[in-house]
């Protein structure tokens, strides 16, 4: 990690930071960060090796940047690809100016006075200004096309939520960079995990100031070239649809639902649309078979699950998110699975981390990268603890919901390492979860909306969250024989770097526009108030509205009322998820993986199914009759096919901004 590389990388914190939201809710091209293996990065790195790597070679390789030097640009953009996006910062804003709006419209919410609910801190202060404040905020403040000045955003509006929620979300976010250093070790070399996403991101990097070793394969620009032009078509055929014929990538077998009712009745007719996505049929070659195999029958089997259930009138889903669902049971107990399996795998690292970083002797040595990282996790887990306690959560649920906030965090990053999927579609939400478990008599409005928008910001983006890209950077570093634990403490600068860039940049450009009235990032910020509302008519209603708000520690144990079908339905996801785990590490021959709880019904299980049967079923016939050696022979063709995508995509996401400027409109 040299100067020039470390400058770059900061550099390219910045430019992600502060064009995210552009790119995103402006231009309107996608989004920039947009999934857990994201064009951005991606493709943005062989877009630089072709257009400038390329030529500064041919005038002198010493103008060129190593493979090392590129391993610390694209590591540090990686770190903080979680930060600017929909894993985390685009959600705040919303959270705490849009409620002040909504009651306006509500009156359900204006007779609960539901904005005297939450502690002051974690809402935005419209009270000096309203009009500019909040109207500003919702239609935004520019005129025509001339953009405002930034003194011109009413920063006092902001000035105390922000220094709630600045410190909160960097303690969580830190610990959890933390965590990924902690696991390093045991993920990448003792369990040798696969890592699908670093494979392929390792084989465009350079090995000195030379190309990549895979641009000498033939293979390589076979994959690349077929993808390349068949998306480039299909993107062209916006600008000219009247000279180009789009190439079908999604298939229509909707004319055999009825053939399968039971489907259709679980929420399954996306099983009846296969799309082929070339970078997963690509990631499940690397993949384990049994890993590709889950990813293919089990969507079929929870919505068989799922329809029979709602024959008999059991509905696994509610009419929105951070509400109390069977589904939402079903995927925390899988989760929760996951993480015993994962800890009883690695317990004796685990432990021997623990004592190094609480100084206890032990006979075992442990790297000092994760000794760090287990005291980094510890002092800011205590903080974002002690933190959620001055709020008014109970120190007895504030560690609670925060063990359940960072396993969520835990499992969809053991899933990027162990299965490649990089598009997650399962919500899980630890207030809901508490919920479930101890019923809202003994929790309250008051604490059930504190949780409810926590969560809000730090888990409503698994698919983008921050977590999965810190340990993707950290095994990249390791592969390219960079110092992890250097590293890991350069991360802690990007993710402050790029929290500190990225939320007033959203701020001004979302009162410069008008922030978003739909979308993702929309639909949370009501959900909150929504719940919490009809949580309190429900307990007015039982005449325990009163005893709810009252009562605080140890005697919410006296008013426990678990719902207690969302209970079953967690342990019964446990215990099945346990047995896929413990037959795992059994029997060679076990065909099922436990991370389908990760998928199970979210949408990208649905349509993403077909292109996992393909790459294990073109994997199978690979090593069945060409053995180990065509197998990896055939590895550079799989790498052009994801590289093509990313490169093709990546291209839109080029002209777009350059026309915008042009014209001043989104393309």
């Amino acid at each position: 990690m040299n100067k020039v590389s470390i400058i770059l990388g900061l550099l390219a914190v910045c430019f992600l930071s502060s064009f995210c939201y552009i790119n995103d809710e402006v231009i309107r091209q996608g989004r920039f960060i947009s999934s857990l293996m994201p064009v951005a990065a991606y493709g943005g790195l062989i877009f630089f090796l072709f257009l400038f790597q390329a030529p500064l070679r041919a005038l002198s390789r010493k103008l060129t940047l190593s493979g090392r030097e590129l391993t610390v640009v694209v590591a540090f953009f990686l770190i903080a690809a979680g930060i600017p996006g929909m894993g985390l910062v685009q959600y705040l804003p919303n959270a705490a100016m849009f409620p002040h709006h909504d009651v306006r419209v509500r009156p359900g919410w204006a007779a609960e006075n539901v904005l005297d609910i939450p502690p002051e801190q974690m809402l935005a202060d419209v009270s000096k200004d309203e009009s500019r404040a909040l109207d500003g905020y919702v239609t935004g403040l520019a005129e025509g096309d001339r953009h405002i000045s930034p003194m011109a955003v009413p920063w006092s509006a902001w000035t105390r939520t922000l220094s709630f929620w600045f410190p909160l979300i960097l303690s969580a976010t830190i610990a959890l960079l933390g965590l990924a250093a902690v696991f390093h070790t045991q993920w990448t070399h003792h369990e040798q995990l696969p890592y699908p996403i670093t494979t392929f991101t390792r084989a465009l990097l350079p090995e000195g100031r030379g190309n990549p070793s895979v641009f000498r394969k033939r293979l390589f620009w076979i994959g690349f070239t077929f993808v390349f032009l068949m998306e480039m078509n299909n993107y062209l055929i916006r600008w000219f649809p009247d000279l180009l014929i789009p190439i079908k990538t999604t298939f229509d077998f909707s004319a055999f639902n009825s053939l399968a009712p039971i489907l259709l009745k679980g929420a399954g007719s996306g099983l009846f649309h296969p799309r082929v996505w070339f970078p997963v049929v690509a990631l499940a070659y690397f993949l384990p078979s049994d890993v590709s195999f889950t990813m293919t029958v089990c969507p079929f089997i929870y919505c068989v699950i799922f329809g029979m259930f709602a024959s008999y009138g059991v509905p696994f889903r509610c009419g929105r998110m951070l509400g109390l669902s069977i589904e939402q049971s079903i995927y925390a107990g899988g989760y929760s699975a996951i993480i015993v399996m994962m800890l009883y795998t690695g317990r004796f690292y685990y432990w021997n981390v623990l004592r190094h970083s609480l100084r206890f002797p032990t006979k075992e040595r442990v790297e000092a990268h994760a000794v760090w990282g287990m005291r980094v996790f510890l002092v800011c887990t205590l903080l974002f603890i002690v933190q959620l306690v001055i709020v008014g959560l109970d120190w007895q649920l504030a560690i609670l919901y925060t063990a359940f906030a960072f396993m969520i965090h835990i499992v969809i990053s053991r899933m990027i390492v162990e299965t490649g999927g990089f598009l997650i579609g399962t919500y899980v939400y630890p207030g809901v979860l508490i919920w479930a478990f101890m019923g809202s008599s003994a929790l309250g409005p008051k604490t059930m909306l504190i949780m409810f928008l926590v969560s809000t910001v730090l888990v409503s983006g698994p698919g983008w969250a921050p977590m999965p890209f810190f340990v993707q950077a950290l095994s990249l570093a390791d592969r390219s024989q960079l110092n992890v634990g250097r590293m890991a403490k350069w991360g802690v600068a990007v993710v402050a770097l790029a929290m500190a860039i990225s939320i007033p940049c959203t701020i001004y450009w979302q009162y410069d526009r008008g922030a978003p009235t739909r979308g993702w990032t929309r639909s949370t910020s009501w959900y909150s108030f929504e719940n919490m509302v009809e949580i309190k008519q429900r307990l007015r209603g039982q005449g325990l509205l009163e005893q709810a708000e009252s009562v605080r520690g140890w005697r919410r144990l006296e008013q426990f009322s678990p719902h207690w079908e969302h209970v079953t339905a967690y342990g019964i996801a446990l215990t099945i998820a346990l047995v896929l785990g413990l037959g795992r590490l059994r029997f060679t021959w076990w065909p099922l993986h436990p991370m389908a709880f990760v998928f199970l019904g979210g949408w990208p299980a649905y349509y993403h199914w077909f292109s996992f049967m393909l790459g294990w079923t073109i994997k199978r016939g690979v090593t069945k009759y060409g053995g180990a050696h065509t197998y990896q022979a055939l590895k550079p063709l799989m790498i052009g096919l994801i590289a093509g995508t990313m490169f093709a995509r990546f291209i839109p996401m080029v002209a777009g901004p350059v026309i915008y400027l042009i014209t001043g409109q989104p393309p």
